[in-house]
């Protein structure tokens, strides 16, 4: 029964951690997409003030 309980619970570790990988992986590329369109948006904003 123990066997069963710990098997369940490395399995739960596992998703845990894939999960939050995947969300780090996912915040990175957000915030890359992000740095990546600072150049455009001043330039859209000078234009706009033109």
């Amino acid at each position: 029964m123990r066997l069963i309980e710990m098997k369940g619970r490395v399995d739960m570790e596992t998703v845990g951690v894939i999960a939050t990988v995947v969300v780090a992986v996912v915040v990175a590329g957000c915030a890359v997409v992000g740095l990546r369109s600072i150049p455009d948006l001043r330039r859209y904003l000078r234009i706009r003030h033109m």
